[in-house]
């Protein structure tokens, strides 16, 4: 039988895991391009997998965080916050309604998430070559920014009940970094804000373009992400 102390001492170290294992999901960390929030991967590897979270409109970083649930455990999971504030809570990537894609907000935006990523590959020692841009609504439609016009920096993106914008569609063209780019989108048939029309539109427009948008439509869902949604984004990642 372990010994008094033997006992202490292991309720120390796994308190210590424990205290450490919420730390790093509760703390905002704010020594980068974009403030966030991290979790470490559950699974060792030398040059784990990345994950950025882009949340939607007058959200923040801790919006989309709980999805890590649901995501292979070799993860390194990001949830960023927007750089600009939205009124009097919340933030956002740019002003809605007021940009085609070609405001200098959403230019500034991409510029950070792009820079984002090469600092948190570099501070965490992840696999440049696997980053994965998972967003909702306006952090759906910053992934499509970035991904869509830097393949070469990112492996994938996740464009959960978002659109292309006008001006970005119109200056696409195929290269072979594009080609290899990895899409899932998601949108409910019920999504009051961003149709699900222009969902199904921008999966049109890339299919058009080249590329293979692994487009899943969920029969009722509003502007939202559902047990679905989670289901078949995880099949999607690699």
């Amino acid at each position: 039988m372990p010994s008094i102390l033997r006992i202490l001492l292991i309720i120390a170290l796994l308190t210590g895991v424990a205290c450490s294992s919420k730390a790093q999901t509760t703390l905002l960390q704010t020594d980068l391009s974009l403030k966030y929030l991290v979790h470490l991967p559950l699974a060792a590897s030398a040059t784990p997998p990345v994950i950025i979270l882009l949340h939607g409109y007058g959200s923040d970083e801790k919006d989309l965080f709980e999805l890590r649930k649901s995501f292979p455990a070799r993860y390194l999971v990001f949830s960023v916050r927007a750089p600009y504030a939205a009124g009097l809570q919340g933030y956002q990537w740019f002003q809605p309604g007021k940009s085609d894609g070609n405001s200098p907000e959403v230019e500034n935006s991409s510029k950070l998430i792009l820079k984002f990523i090469k600092e948190v590959t570099r501070k965490y020692n992840a696999d440049k070559n696997q980053v994965y841009l998972i967003g909702f609504s306006q952090g759906a439609m910053m992934s499509c920014v970035a991904g869509l016009t830097s393949p070469e920096t990112i492996k994938g993106i996740a464009v959960l009940s978002g659109r292309l914008f006008p001006a970005l569609r119109d200056k696409l063209k195929l290269s072979p970094a594009l080609k290899q780019l990895k899409i899932f989108i998601s949108h409910g048939t019920s999504d009051n804000r961003i149709p699900f029309t222009e969902g199904k539109s921008s999966a049109g427009s890339l299919a058009k373009l080249g590329l293979k948008p692994d487009f899943h439509e969920y029969n009722g869902m509003g502007h939202s992400i559902n047990e679905q949604v989670m289901l078949d984004l995880v099949k999607w990642l690699p």
